[in-house]
């Protein structure tokens, strides 16, 4: 019976070995499997952006997508908020100006401020600055040579051009002595005037010119202040003055100085 107890008892102590031997497999497997997965997930995960970069990134927004962008490129498009704070600085700008004209012409211009001659005025998105001698500031187009902004600024005695005349008389004699060139048929269409909140007179007018090569329509605006007699002309071809004359008359409905 004592050999019938031993033989029980050696089989048990094989089967708890057996078991424990599994067991321990087992484990082995599993650890095998987690040290393996987690590189696996963690390579397979997008790299979290730093503090720094995600700072320079929202300095230097994005806002054209190509069909290379990544994520992080097209997460980086203005959002609604900077939409809205564009539309303010706008607005603000406008009324900084203090202008009437539409609100499409201010949505296309940009803005001219010079605060050592003391003025500042609208011109249309697109045109560039170019140097002519004797002339405050120029811009134009660079495709319609006709399509420009020109401001003269020069001494004068008088304290305002209500000095000088109506403002029909001072269209008509610039017009016929200033603002055409030689040879040239020219016309006032109508004369205006305005005065800005501190008491700034300007006289306006649009005219025609006309020559054997081109036909004009412009715009021109004139004021007085601290011994300097502003001119700023603007125009484009007849042609063309269908398409763009609300950008030009904002041009001048803009001109103001602030001496």
């Amino acid at each position: 019976m004592r050999w019938i107890a031993r033989a029980r008892a050696l089989c048990v102590s094989r089967g708890i070995r057996r078991r424990a031997a599994r067991v321990a497999s087992h484990r082995r497997t599993n650890t095998m499997f987690a040290t393996t997965a987690v590189p696996s997930f963690t390579l397979a995960r997008a790299p979290r952006r730093s503090s720094t970069t995600t700072a320079r990134a929202h300095k230097h927004r994005v806002t054209s997508t190509t069909p290379h962008q990544s994520m992080d490129t097209v997460a980086l498009a203005p959002t609604r908020r900077d939409a809205l704070v564009g539309f303010a600085a706008l607005v603000a700008s406008a009324r900084a100006l203090d202008v009437n004209a539409p609100a499409l012409a201010i949505s296309g211009m940009n803005v001219v401020k010079d605060t050592r001659e003391g003025y500042q005025f609208l011109y249309p998105v697109g045109w560039q600055e170019i140097q002519v001698d004797g002339q405050a500031a120029v811009y134009k187009d660079i495709i319609e040579p006709l399509e420009s902004a020109a401001l003269n600024v020069y001494p004068t005695q008088r304290e305002s051009v209500a000095d000088i005349g109506t403002a029909e008389e001072v269209a008509n004699t610039l017009v016929g002595k200033a603002l055409t060139a030689p040879g040239a048929q020219a016309k006032v269409l109508k004369a205006s005037e305005r005065k800005d909140d501190a008491g700034h007179l300007y006289y306006a007018f649009e005219f025609v010119t006309k020559t054997k090569s081109y036909e004009r329509h412009a715009l021109t605006v004139v004021t007085i202040t601290q011994g300097k007699f502003y001119t700023l002309t603007t125009g484009s071809s007849e042609k063309r003055w269908g398409k763009i004359k609300d950008r030009l008359q904002a041009t001048v409905d803009s001109f103001q100085v602030y001496y």
